[in-house]
């Protein structure tokens, strides 16, 4: 069972969930293909990058996708729960009628691909989440609750 549904309270429902974009993937899958031409050239140093290339693809690949299992952000009825990672565990629970702000972020790229980074504030604390897909949903659902 998830984080999420460990910890609702009695008459606290989800109204929506929000994923991580596809888009994390793009980086570490470019560093792959790159080290698979590289490595293909078996020639001195360029094979050497290839294999480095495709050493640090796997690392970030891996990264992303615990990023992605360990995700978890939903709205409720009662409030706001961010919740990101695995082993550790970094978890905001916002009551929304504390939410003083939401800050969304979104670069050219995320514009196009309808993916951005949401920034939570309350009480002079601040928590940035990266890759929300769709974050005006997420914003537009926390202000239904909120009214």
């Amino acid at each position: 069972m998830s984080y999420i549904q460990n910890n609702l309270q009695a008459g606290e429902e989800i109204k929506y969930k929000a994923n991580i974009h596809w888009y994390i993937f793009v980086y570490p899958i470019i560093l792959l293909l790159l080290g698979v031409f590289f490595s293909c050239a078996q020639t001195g140093i360029i094979y050497y990058i290839g294999l480095l290339l495709l050493l640090l693809g796997l690392f970030h690949l891996t990264k992303r996708i615990l990023l992605k299992v360990g995700a978890e952000y939903v709205v409720t009825n009662k409030k706001v729960i961010l919740k990101s990672g695995i082993l550790s565990r970094d978890a905001l629970e916002l009551i929304l009628s504390k939410c003083e702000g939401l800050r969304i972020n979104q670069s050219i790229m995320g514009r196009i691909l309808g993916f951005g980074s949401i920034i939570v504030t309350t009480g002079g604390v601040t928590n940035k989440f990266n890759f929300i897909a769709n974050p005006i949903k997420f914003r537009n659902e926390i202000n239904a609750q909120i009214q």
